[in-house]
């Protein structure tokens, strides 16, 4: 499959043809779906070393699996349970607690405007920034369960579905695990904002 032709393919047809011993669809994979591995294995709690030794490990995980592969789930949804039991064997490995770094808030109706602007005063900056290095810790803080399914769902866009099949769980319970993170980070965030 030529360079092109492999940018170009759906995972499945990718999948495919990696099965048929062709190693340029699965590179194709493995770069198609790298960076979203990396972001999550970060916000996870890696460093960039960590985090880019357990994306490896994963993507060498996932060629050796893929003859298993059931076509019923999405690569990506299959790939991140693999990343995620990566994560989580690297983590228990690790001598202290990491922190991560939260691109985005995830809801601004809840958080208020965190967002930068060219004209902001510097205090007004010095304060969203104060906030949101305050909302990166209180992540943190969440429960182990909360911050994985809040992570998914609020920063990587996954569907409850699609979690709920990467964590091997019911879809109640992620959606569950999801309102307590939430919740949660409200009243934090509320506190601090009275505070």
């Amino acid at each position: 499959m030529k360079q092109l032709e492999c940018k170009k393919a759906d995972d499945a047809t990718l999948i495919g043809r990696a099965l048929e011993g062709d190693t340029r669809a699965f590179d194709a994979l493995a770069h198609r779906h790298l960076p979203r591995c990396y972001r999550i294995a970060r916000r996870l709690g890696l460093s960039p070393e960590d985090a880019a030794d357990a994306v490896q490990e994963t993507f060498i995980a996932a060629y050796k699996a893929l003859p298993s592969f059931n076509f019923n789930y999405q690569f990506a949804t299959w790939l991140t349970r693999i990343l995620l039991n990566r994560v989580s064997n690297m983590r228990r490995g690790l001598a202290r607690a990491r922190r991560f770094f939260v691109k985005s808030a995830f809801d601004a109706r809840d958080l208020g405007t965190l967002e930068s602007t060219s004209t902001e005063e510097p205090d007004k900056a010095l304060e969203r920034s104060e906030t949101m290095n305050a909302l990166q810790q209180e992540i943190d803080r969440l429960p182990g369960a909360q911050r994985t399914v809040f992570i998914l769902f609020e920063l990587e866009g996954f569907k409850t579905r699609e979690i709920a099949a990467m964590l091997n769980i019911p879809e109640g319970t992620v959606t569950s695990r999801l309102h307590h993170a939430r919740r949660n980070l409200r009243q934090k965030l509320r506190h601090l904002r009275s505070g």
